[in-house]
């Protein structure tokens, strides 16, 4: 008779996918996701940027005003922040559409802008710059400094910690894993197969505070022994 005795470290079903944006230098940064800690096994190290999210939009009423409008934004930004030389940008999706206007009953007319993009504000950190609130701030005195044209404006969103190309410290989570699976088995039993499966995985990132993310690797353990 045997003794199955499944060991499920991360569950796929959920675990949001991972976030990637392109940091503007070849590289590939991957933004931390505010999940709960759900897994024994992590990479702990401090983050590389904080991603800072920039939706541009413009109120032109006429449609073909607010494309270029918020084109004319883009450019704007993009380059005044690699003028600065403190801060990456990668762009986003950009939403076009003609102009709406309605009415709700309890805040009474509204409108839907006719351009709408986002772009991904990649602040690194540094010894002076070295948290998250620090680097919102120099990202806000950008924002604020900046003059957009026409009726274009720019807005922040949720700030997030990120990683540059998290998929290098593979071997280093591979590594601890292995070391996992081996006190699980000495703890269990010294006999039986072990069987481990997602290591194929993307190494995702949690954002644990305000300066550290954890690495990790989706992925599920069994031990079958004999009884």
């Amino acid at each position: 008779m045997k003794l199955f005795l499944s060991m499920i470290l991360l569950a796929a079903a959920t675990v949001s996918a991972t976030a990637g944006v392109s940091s503007g230098s070849g590289s590939f940064v991957v933004v931390a996701l505010p999940q709960p800690r759900t897994v024994a096994v992590v990479l702990s190290m401090p983050a590389d940027f904080v991603s800072v999210p920039l939706n541009v939009i413009s109120d032109q009423k006429n449609a073909a005003l607010a494309y270029e409008e918020s084109r004319q934004a883009i450019d704007l930004i993009s380059q005044k922040a690699k003028e600065s030389g403190q801060f990456r940008i990668s762009k986003g999706v950009v939403s076009l559409s003609q102009h709406k206007s309605s009415f709700g009953i309890s805040s009474g007319s509204w409108s839907q802008p006719a351009a709408a993009a986002h772009l991904y504000l990649l602040v690194p950190f540094t010894k002076e710059r070295d948290n998250i609130f620090g680097a919102g701030a120099e990202a806000a005195r950008f924002v604020e400094a900046l003059h957009l044209p026409g009726k274009a404006r720019c807005e922040l969103g949720n700030l997030q910690l990120a990683v540059d190309n998290p998929e290098q410290f593979r071997a280093k989570v591979l590594g601890q894993i292995a070391q996992e699976v081996q006190k699980t088995r000495e703890a269990i039993s010294a006999n039986g197969s072990v069987k481990v499966e997602g290591l194929e995985s993307s190494v995702m990132v949690r954002q644990a505070d305000d300066r550290n993310v954890e690495l990790f690797l989706n992925y599920s353990l069994s031990i079958t022994t004999d009884k």
